[in-house]
Protein backbone atom coordinates (compact mmCIF):
# COMPACT_ATOMS: atom_id res chain seq x y z
CA UNK A 1 0.00 0.00 0.00
CA UNK A 2 1.82 3.05 -0.92
CA UNK A 3 0.63 6.37 0.70
CA UNK A 4 2.73 8.57 -0.63
CA UNK A 5 0.12 10.49 -2.73
CA UNK A 6 -2.05 11.30 0.25
CA UNK A 7 -1.08 15.23 0.53
CA UNK A 8 -2.02 16.96 3.38
CA UNK A 9 -1.92 21.02 4.20
CA UNK A 10 -1.85 23.14 6.96
CA UNK A 11 -3.40 26.18 5.96
CA UNK A 12 -3.94 27.72 10.31
CA UNK A 13 -3.16 31.22 11.86
CA UNK A 14 0.59 30.70 12.71
CA UNK A 15 1.76 30.32 16.71
CA UNK A 16 4.20 32.71 18.46
CA UNK A 17 5.93 32.48 21.51
CA UNK A 18 4.66 35.88 23.06
CA UNK A 19 0.75 34.50 22.24
CA UNK A 20 1.85 31.63 25.06
CA UNK A 21 0.61 31.59 28.19
CA UNK A 22 3.35 31.36 30.22
CA UNK A 23 1.69 28.40 32.79
CA UNK A 24 1.16 25.35 30.12
CA UNK A 25 -1.81 24.47 32.27
CA UNK A 26 -3.15 27.38 31.31
CA UNK A 27 -2.46 26.80 27.66
CA UNK A 28 -3.80 23.39 27.81
CA UNK A 29 -7.08 25.11 29.07
CA UNK A 30 -7.51 27.94 26.30
CA UNK A 31 -6.64 25.32 23.43
CA UNK A 32 -9.28 22.97 25.05
CA UNK A 33 -12.08 25.65 25.07
CA UNK A 34 -11.00 25.96 22.01
CA UNK A 35 -11.30 22.58 20.47
CA UNK A 36 -14.48 22.25 22.51
CA UNK A 37 -16.05 25.34 20.62
CA UNK A 38 -14.64 24.13 17.39
CA UNK A 39 -17.11 20.87 18.13
CA UNK A 40 -14.47 18.52 18.02
CA UNK A 41 -15.79 14.50 18.73
CA UNK A 42 -14.57 13.57 21.46
CA UNK A 43 -11.85 15.98 22.57
CA UNK A 44 -10.81 14.59 25.60
CA UNK A 45 -9.14 11.66 23.85
CA UNK A 46 -5.82 10.99 23.98
CA UNK A 47 -3.16 8.43 23.18
CA UNK A 48 -1.65 6.88 25.56
CA UNK A 49 1.99 5.15 25.55
CA UNK A 50 3.11 2.74 28.37
CA UNK A 51 6.29 0.63 28.14
CA UNK A 52 6.14 -2.66 30.04
CA UNK A 53 9.14 -4.43 31.94
CA UNK A 54 10.56 -5.66 28.44
CA UNK A 55 10.97 -2.05 27.29
CA UNK A 56 8.24 -2.59 24.74
CA UNK A 57 5.46 0.40 24.06
CA UNK A 58 1.96 0.17 24.04
CA UNK A 59 -0.29 2.79 22.78
CA UNK A 60 -3.96 3.07 23.20
CA UNK A 61 -6.72 5.71 23.02
CA UNK A 62 -7.74 6.62 26.87
CA UNK A 63 -10.97 9.57 27.63
CA UNK A 64 -8.90 12.03 29.97
CA UNK A 65 -11.16 13.28 32.92
CA UNK A 66 -10.05 15.94 34.46
CA UNK A 67 -7.06 18.38 34.04
CA UNK A 68 -5.51 19.71 36.71
CA UNK A 69 -2.74 21.62 38.04
CA UNK A 70 -1.21 18.78 39.26
CA UNK A 71 -1.93 16.29 36.74
CA UNK A 72 -3.82 14.67 33.66
CA UNK A 73 -6.99 12.13 35.43
CA UNK A 74 -8.03 8.73 33.66
CA UNK A 75 -9.57 5.97 34.65
CA UNK A 76 -8.99 2.49 33.84
CA UNK A 77 -8.43 -1.29 35.37
CA UNK A 78 -5.21 -1.48 36.90
CA UNK A 79 -4.73 -5.16 35.78
CA UNK A 80 -5.22 -4.21 32.19
CA UNK A 81 -2.27 -4.13 30.22
CA UNK A 82 -1.59 -0.51 30.80
CA UNK A 83 -1.88 -0.55 34.37
CA UNK A 84 0.67 -3.67 34.38
CA UNK A 85 2.97 -1.42 32.79
CA UNK A 86 2.49 1.25 35.09
CA UNK A 87 3.38 -1.03 37.55
CA UNK A 88 7.25 -1.61 36.36
CA UNK A 89 7.24 1.77 34.98
CA UNK A 90 5.14 4.89 35.46
CA UNK A 91 6.95 7.37 33.04
CA UNK A 92 4.18 8.05 30.37
CA UNK A 93 3.50 10.07 27.23
CA UNK A 94 0.68 11.66 26.34
CA UNK A 95 -0.86 13.26 23.38
CA UNK A 96 -3.66 15.21 22.59
CA UNK A 97 -4.39 15.80 18.20
CA UNK A 98 -7.01 17.58 17.14
CA UNK A 99 -6.62 17.68 13.54
CA UNK A 100 -9.36 19.76 12.84
CA UNK A 101 -7.76 22.73 14.24
CA UNK A 102 -4.44 20.90 13.12
CA UNK A 103 -2.68 21.03 16.65
CA UNK A 104 -0.85 18.51 19.14
CA UNK A 105 -0.24 18.41 22.49
CA UNK A 106 2.55 16.38 23.74
CA UNK A 107 2.90 15.56 27.79
CA UNK A 108 5.61 13.46 29.59
CA UNK A 109 5.33 12.39 33.03
CA UNK A 110 4.91 10.02 36.07
CA UNK A 111 1.44 8.21 36.63
CA UNK A 112 0.15 7.70 40.02
CA UNK A 113 -2.83 5.98 41.55
CA UNK A 114 -5.37 8.21 42.86
CA UNK A 115 -6.65 7.08 46.66
CA UNK A 116 -9.45 4.42 46.67
CA UNK A 117 -11.70 7.56 47.73
CA UNK A 118 -11.26 9.41 44.40
CA UNK A 119 -12.23 6.65 42.42
CA UNK A 120 -14.77 5.47 43.76
CA UNK A 121 -16.87 9.19 43.87
CA UNK A 122 -16.01 9.33 40.11
CA UNK A 123 -17.27 5.19 40.02
CA UNK A 124 -20.05 6.24 40.99
CA UNK A 125 -20.69 9.18 38.87
CA UNK A 126 -20.93 6.85 35.37
CA UNK A 127 -23.97 5.16 34.02
CA UNK A 128 -24.64 1.85 35.82
CA UNK A 129 -24.00 0.01 32.63
CA UNK A 130 -20.51 1.38 32.54
CA UNK A 131 -20.67 0.49 36.11
CA UNK A 132 -21.54 -2.75 35.23
CA UNK A 133 -19.05 -3.41 32.42
CA UNK A 134 -15.82 -2.02 34.66
CA UNK A 135 -17.08 -5.16 37.31
CA UNK A 136 -17.65 -7.79 34.19
CA UNK A 137 -14.13 -6.94 32.37
CA UNK A 138 -11.27 -8.64 32.73
CA UNK A 139 -9.60 -5.87 30.92
CA UNK A 140 -7.06 -6.86 28.15
CA UNK A 141 -7.54 -10.62 29.01
CA UNK A 142 -9.06 -13.21 26.70
CA UNK A 143 -12.55 -14.02 26.93
CA UNK A 144 -15.45 -15.02 24.49
CA UNK A 145 -18.38 -12.81 23.48
CA UNK A 146 -20.72 -15.50 25.23
CA UNK A 147 -18.75 -15.48 28.45
CA UNK A 148 -18.65 -11.88 28.35
CA UNK A 149 -22.36 -11.60 28.12
CA UNK A 150 -22.72 -14.11 30.89
CA UNK A 151 -20.98 -12.14 33.46
CA UNK A 152 -22.95 -8.81 32.37
CA UNK A 153 -26.09 -10.98 33.21
CA UNK A 154 -25.01 -11.90 36.06
CA UNK A 155 -24.18 -8.84 37.66
CA UNK A 156 -26.98 -7.34 36.67
CA UNK A 157 -29.59 -10.11 38.26
CA UNK A 158 -27.06 -10.11 41.57
CA UNK A 159 -27.47 -6.49 41.86
CA UNK A 160 -31.00 -6.12 40.76
CA UNK A 161 -32.16 -3.31 42.69
CA UNK A 162 -28.89 -2.50 44.78
CA UNK A 163 -26.04 -0.43 44.38
CA UNK A 164 -23.47 -1.71 41.89
CA UNK A 165 -20.45 -3.03 43.83
CA UNK A 166 -17.39 -1.05 43.67
CA UNK A 167 -14.69 -3.35 41.07
CA UNK A 168 -11.37 -3.29 43.44
CA UNK A 169 -9.09 -3.61 40.55
CA UNK A 170 -10.48 -0.04 39.10
CA UNK A 171 -9.34 3.37 39.62
CA UNK A 172 -7.72 6.52 38.49
CA UNK A 173 -4.24 7.62 37.61
CA UNK A 174 -3.41 11.05 37.53
CA UNK A 175 0.00 12.08 35.15
CA UNK A 176 2.19 14.54 36.74
CA UNK A 177 3.57 16.90 34.47
CA UNK A 178 7.60 16.92 33.10
CA UNK A 179 7.27 18.58 29.96
CA UNK A 180 5.05 19.95 27.53
CA UNK A 181 5.04 20.37 23.81
CA UNK A 182 2.63 22.40 21.70
CA UNK A 183 2.63 22.19 18.06
CA UNK A 184 0.37 24.17 15.53
CA UNK A 185 0.43 22.62 11.86
CA UNK A 186 1.55 25.09 9.26
CA UNK A 187 2.32 25.48 5.37
CA UNK A 188 4.81 23.91 4.18
CA UNK A 189 5.90 21.73 6.87
CA UNK A 190 7.30 24.66 8.49
CA UNK A 191 5.13 23.75 12.17
CA UNK A 192 5.70 25.41 15.18
CA UNK A 193 6.63 24.07 17.93
CA UNK A 194 7.04 25.34 21.32
CA UNK A 195 8.45 22.90 24.52
CA UNK A 196 7.70 23.76 28.11
CA UNK A 197 10.38 22.51 30.34
CA UNK A 198 10.38 22.90 34.34
CA UNK A 199 13.27 25.05 35.44
CA UNK A 200 13.01 25.56 39.58
CA UNK A 201 9.45 27.52 39.85
CA UNK A 202 8.80 28.42 36.35
CA UNK A 203 8.87 27.07 33.13
CA UNK A 204 11.11 27.81 30.33
CA UNK A 205 9.83 27.91 26.72
CA UNK A 206 11.49 27.44 23.62
CA UNK A 207 10.79 26.96 19.88
CA UNK A 208 11.49 23.92 18.64
CA UNK A 209 13.09 23.16 14.92
CA UNK A 210 9.61 21.43 12.62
Amino acid sequence: MDLKDIKLEYIREELNQKDLNKDPIQQIQKWFKEAQISEISYPNAVTLATVNKHGIPSTRIVLIKEITNDGIIFFTDYTSQKGIDLECNNNVSILFFWKELDRQIRISGLATKLSKEDSKEYFYTRSRDAQISALASNQSSAVSKEELVSRVKSINKEFEGKEIKFPETWGGYIVSYNSFEFWQGRPNRLHDRFQYEKKTENWNIQRLSP
